[in-house]
């Protein structure tokens, strides 16, 4: 296993890297954004490390490129920003965690290796999931609604996925959060409200809905299903 670290701080991409080395991660760095986009896109990591504050451009938007570039490729932010706002941005934007400095090298060890593993399980069954007028490709990680396909950001694609799998059953919001973050503090909830909001304008011409329980989570239904 690949992993690109992208951290100005030299003595924090040193201890990053030497941990992963000695987990026995293949590690590639860079030490800016720019030169971290040209590193992704030249060695094609199976997971990234993503500082926010860098010297040239924004971290955000070094997310953003690498989600156009390869949506599949895992990311986590490893940042001083500690603000809700920031971790809800970078979550939204498609990040598959968020730790804020300082950090305990274990930690991110364990977080790197779950996020693989939940990778690798998802990617053990290729079969379609067909809802209503909705067909969710999980080989080709695309969507479709009646023959036009839908476009899906990582996190919706994932969530899409869950509530479909648990078609017309309530789906807790904690456990969204948990299963496609990865996340259990209840404060971050709105990370999954955010991502079901998309969804539903993406889903609006369908007879497929994704109701609310007030209090509970969510559930997906066929509008017109007796």
């Amino acid at each position: 296993m690949k992993i690109l670290v992208i951290e100005d701080e030299k003595s924090i991409l040193d201890l990053i890297k030497m941990n992963l080395i000695l987990e026995g991660f293949d590690v590639v760095e860079a030490e800016a954004g720019e030169k971290g986009l040209k590193v992704f896109k030249k060695e094609n990591p199976d997971l990234v490390v993503l500082d926010l504050m860098l010297p040239d451009i924004d971290g955000f938007d070094v997310l953003k490129k690498i989600q156009e570039i390869s949506y599949k490729t895992p990311i986590i932010i490893l940042t001083a920003k500690n603000s809700q706002n920031d971790k809800l941005l970078g979550l939204e934007l498609g990040a598959d965690d968020y730790i804020t400095k300082p950090f305990d090298s274990k930690e991110l060890i364990l977080r790197i290796r779950n996020i693989l593993k939940r990778i690798k399980k998802q990617g053990l069954s290729n079969n379609e999931l067909i809802i209503g007028e909705l067909k969710l490709k999980k080989d080709s990680r695309t969507m479709y609604l009646r023959s036009k396909e839908i476009y899906l950001t990582k996190k919706e694609f994932e969530v899409m996925e869950f509530l479909m799998n648990n078609y017309n059953q309530v789906v807790k919001r904690e456990i969204l959060l948990e299963k496609i973050w990865g996340f259990d503090s209840e404060i971050d909830t709105r990370a999954v409200d955010m991502a079901i909001q998309r969804l539903r304008k993406k889903i609006k011409e369908s007879n497929v809905q994704i109701r609310s329980l007030y209090g509970i989570g969510y559930k997906l239904e066929v509008k017109d299903e007796k």
